[in-house]
């Protein structure tokens, strides 16, 4: 076997399971009379950062407000957790939810401002509403690009045709920077300005220019109104609630003695395939017919398929559940919930497609900027390929470190690795297109796309299933019970 330094059966968080068992014993469950603590009190500080950021030459102050912010939010990760065997699941959103504001924290204490969402606010919205934006919008949408050490950023020259303004030229409107796919010194793929150290007073009218478009982002095609808007995001919610809490009871129903348990079981996905017998399309029996039996290999697949479903499903519906409530109460605009924070992942046609694009990219801006300046603080050229693969490399650490408030926890190394060998797919797929000048996509790209996710996407259901995180109620328990044992078991799906 393997031997990692720091880490060992006995202490698979590494340098952080005295971490791991301080909160595992310390913390209380959350409740309604103490999840504020958690979930308000500790984002307070975060705001505050983003009001002072509207301004220039803040940053000490935004240092002061950070490192309370990051204390607020370390005592309150180590003091609540989900102490119910059935809600551990959520323990996991916790660690990496607390984990992403940290990185914030640091970001907003250092970065050289201002920021601001001059577009929207051009169009009226309020500068204290703008504020709150900038702190929750962790894409920075139509924002440009944000980085740690902005003055220290050198063009690489690809302007897409755009000239570079002269420091004592009057700002115009097509003095926007924007940088090709090659120039891979903008860290973000947005626009950069030419005089970074008075930027301020090189921002354009925006009210006289379009808005950046990132082409990572799946940008809607038609302008709706607020009723419409808020017809999609409550049909998308209600819809994504009723798959996702039927998957959810589906597993609990068939497997409740091995991947629907909330406790863990060994071989707990082996056992479940091997173990049982399904069959689809029950109701032939009522002609005469007997039910098809489902091979042990298509079940395994859809597992993990589910799984993977499961997350798309359920990080979606808090997303428009979200949108329609900042929407209805007017807090929000409908423009800034228009852009969906999936993009159809299941029709990606390569690896980078679906990682790049399609998959949720909440995370992208930070696994960029912090893999840049990690490169840079070891002196290795920031290029596009350097910096995919320690995005995957920092992907895999979090999501498998930010297991620390759970109990049980899944194995680490098999979540890890999950990221780090999609980076390396990805890495192939960039030297295909490097030697044969051609991209994968299309109908064979898919065909690659959906073996490959299948077979490492394994990693991480397994170590979930059987970890009893299969049995966490994630939704709450209304509809899927129901739609089961009426309508699935009676005519879609049966376990012999």
């Amino acid at each position: 076997m393997i031997s990692i330094p720091f880490f060992s059966s006995s202490s698979p968080f590494g340098p952080l399971q005295g971490l791991h068992e301080y909160v595992i014993e310390n913390a209380v469950g959350i409740s309604w009379q103490n999840w504020y603590h958690l979930f308000v009190i500790p984002l307070v500080p975060l705001y505050g950062q983003a009001l002072l950021l509207r301004s220039e030459n803040t940053r000490l102050y935004r240092i002061a407000v950070g490192t309370v912010g990051i204390s607020l939010i370390g005592r309150a990760v180590t003091n609540y957790r989900f102490t119910q065997p059935w809600f551990n699941g959520l323990n996991n959103g916790i660690g990496i939810g607390v984990m992403h504001v940290i990185a914030r924290y640091i970001e907003f204490a250092f970065i050289d401002g201002p920021v601001v969402d001059r577009y929207l606010e051009a169009k009226g919205r309020h500068p204290l509403i703008n504020a709150l934006s900038v702190a929750m919008g962790a894409r920075w949408i139509g924002m440009g690009s944000i980085d740690l050490d902005k003055d220290s950023k050198v063009h690489s020259g690809n302007v897409n045709k755009q000239r570079i303004r002269k420091a004592s030229e009057e700002p115009e409107n097509d003095d926007l920077i924007i940088p090709s796919k090659e120039d891979t010194d903008v860290v973000d793929g947005g626009f950069e300005f030419s005089n970074p150290k008075n930027r301020s007073k090189n921002i354009p009218d925006i009210k006289k220019s379009k808005k950046a478009k990132d082409s990572w982002l799946p940008w809607p095609k038609i302008k709706r109104t607020k009723f419409e808007s808020l017809t999609r995001h409550l049909w998308i919610t209600i819809r994504n609630y009723v798959i996702f809490d039927t998957f959810l009871y589906l597993i609990r129903y068939f497997g409740s003695e091995t991947i629907g348990s909330d406790l863990p079981v060994k071989n707990a996905l082996y056992r479940f395939t091997h173990e049982n017998t399904f069959y689809i399309l029950p109701i032939l029996k009522q002609y005469g017919f007997s039910p098809i039996k489902v091979h042990w290999f298509l079940v395994d697949i859809m597992i993990s398929m589910n799984v993977a479903t499961g997350v798309w499903l359920g990080i979606a519906m808090g997303y428009h559940l979200f949108a329609f409530l900042t929407i209805i109460t007017n807090l929000f605009e409908v423009e800034n919930w228009e852009i969906d924070i999936f993009d159809s992942p299941f029709m990606g046609d390569s690896l980078l497609d679906i990682w790049g694009k399609r998959w949720h990219q909440f995370f992208r801006h930070h696994f960029i900027l912090y893999s840049t300046i990690f490169l840079r603080l070891f002196r290795i050229p920031t290029k596009s390929g350097n910096i995919m693969v320690m995005s995957f490399l920092l992907s895999g650490l979090m999501h498998s470190f930010g297991q620390y408030t759970m109990s049980p926890n899944p194995p680490l190394i098999p979540l890890f690795l999950l990221f780090p060998i999609s980076g390396l797919f990805g890495f192939m797929e960039i030297t295909f297109k490097k030697f044969t000048g051609k991209k994968v996509e299309g109908i064979y790209g898919r065909i690659w796309t959906w073996i490959i996710m299948l077979s490492i996407g394994r990693l991480g259901t397994k170590a979930w299933l059987e970890s009893g995180v299969g049995g966490t109620l994630m939704t709450p328990p209304l509809v899927g019970e129901y739609i089961t044992k009426n309508f699935l078991e009676a005519y879609l799906i049966a376990k012999g």
